[in-house]
């Protein structure tokens, strides 16, 4: 440990020839100078393991509340997935019920040509919008998953760049 004043040998506590020029200057105080130049090394050496506990103790409280907060937006994030699945859940089971309505209306005998063109084509669309919606639902959650994970500012799941003069979805060359 030095502040430039004091060497620590295993348990022996030595004063460096800085106190030894300072016990000098106060040599007018007869031998008492010698104890108030290694009294005062000893004193700052203190102070500065003190304030190298108190630095520690500050980044930990510090580091506990960074983390606190972190749980906190992690269980914000979550309660809003669950929202969100709820709601995804409730307008995916109401495009599912469209869906077999207009299937049922579809095979009715004596229907015009029109209305029946009418209910394929909308059963046609009903489905792309309930894959479109379970696609959506599917990235909503990983990126919900990967804010949790990594922190709000995540960019796990940002598009990567390819390397110039790479060909996309080629790794390398298989022999």
């Amino acid at each position: 440990m030095a502040n430039g004043l004091i060497r620590m040998t295993g348990d022996h506590v030595g004063f460096t020839e800085s106190v030894s020029r300072i016990a000098e200057s106060l040599k007018p105080l007869g031998p008492a100078g010698r104890h108030v130049a290694e009294s005062y090394a000893l004193d700052a050496e203190m102070r500065r393991v003190r304030l190298e506990e108190n630095l520690a103790a500050d980044a930990k409280e510090i580091t506990l509340k960074l983390l606190d907060q972190r749980r906190k937006e992690s269980s914000a994030s979550l309660r809003q997935m669950r929202k969100e699945l709820g709601r995804a859940d409730d307008s995916a089971r109401a495009l599912r019920e469209c869906m077999v309505n207009m299937q049922r209306e579809t095979v009715k005998p004596g229907l015009p040509l029109a209305e029946r063109r009418a209910y394929i084509e909308l059963t046609q669309h009903f489905t792309t919008m309930l894959v479109q919606h379970h696609t959506g639902l599917t990235g909503g959650v990983a990126e919900v998953i990967d804010k949790v994970l990594n922190g709000s500012g995540a960019t796990a799941l940002a598009p990567q760049r390819r390397s110039p003069g790479r060909a996309p979805g080629k790794r390398g060359t298989r022999r």
